[in-house]
């Protein structure tokens, strides 16, 4: 059974000064009731794996890039589990925690897209928000962009 934990990572860059994210536009999955919507790279945590291990290892499967010790952003959420998903989750649990990292890769190649998504966008906070309309992942984004904004003139948050 999958556990009731996931992961949400924006990946960054800093482009001329300005910072900018890089989402991804999920392919529809009509067997689990998902449409096609735009996000971050998320994934379920595996066996004993931590979030920051299955950030890194989401990060790779969704794109191909290897990423080291993305931060998490100090926010969380809480998603309810689906009927549809039901069977990958079992009985008992009733929503998923969501934990919300990200990582600078600027200077990194574009992704090479899993067959999860469909087409990816390098994007200002402003011309990604209005895309992130499925579930909480507008306000994951802002709570990433949060901390990038108080990082700026100190030395990267760990």
């Amino acid at each position: 059974m999958r556990r009731a934990y996931s992961v949400h990572v924006f990946l960054t860059r800093s482009l001329v000064g300005e910072r900018q994210y890089l989402i991804f536009q999920r392919a529809a999955r009509n067997d689990l009731d998902l449409p096609a919507f735009f996000q971050g790279i998320s994934g379920a945590l595996e066996d004993q794996e931590s979030f920051q291990d299955a950030a890194v290892r989401e990060v790779f499967e969704e794109t191909e890039l290897c990423i080291n010790s993305p931060i998490y952003s100090g926010f969380s959420h809480h998603y309810p589990i689906k009927e549809q998903w039901r069977k990958h989750y079992g009985a008992e649990p009733q929503q998923v925690e969501e934990r919300v990292f990200t990582v600078d890769v600027s200077g990194m190649e574009d992704p090479v897209l899993s067959a999860e998504h469909t087409s990816f966008r390098w994007l200002r906070l402003a011309e990604a928000l209005p895309l992130l309309t499925y579930g909480a992942n507008a306000e994951c984004l802002l709570s990433v962009d949060q901390l990038w904004s108080r990082a700026i003139g100190q030395a990267v948050p760990n």
